[in-house]
């Protein structure tokens, strides 16, 4: 691809045949592309600290949030499940993954989620 900054390049950009792209459609590709959402990443709850077991059964809630954001307890996911990680959201300053597994479809934080085998 070709960009053109002048008048005199464009003149010359079009006699010879090249190929011009429109800026506004680029930008909307461009922009389209950014709001595709990330494909879904297998992780696994991890209710770890340093080594010891702290959190047996780690809260999803039915919005990024939990509590004091206002959302239901969907249900408790016990440590060492496996998940599937969707989108992710900030609220209260925590970032926040969907996360779907053995029926459960809901939001944890994003603390207690890590990659299978690490």
């Amino acid at each position: 691809m070709v960009k053109v900054r002048t008048l005199a390049a464009l003149v010359v950009a079009v006699s010879v045949g090249l190929a011009l792209v429109a800026g506004p459609g680029r930008a909307q590709d461009k922009a389209a592309e950014a709001a595709k959402p990330a494909p879904p990443k297998k992780m696994v709850i991890n209710g770890m600290s340093f080594g010891v077991l702290r959190v047996p059964e780690v809260a999803v809630w039915s919005c990024p949030g939990g509590q004091q954001g206002g959302c239901n307890l969907v249900a408790k996911v016990k440590h060492g499940t496996e998940v599937m990680r969707y989108e992710s959201e900030k609220a209260r300053g925590l970032k926040w993954y969907r996360i779907q597994a053995d029926g459960v479809d809901g939001w944890i934080l994003s603390t207690f989620l890590k990659r299978p085998g690490t």
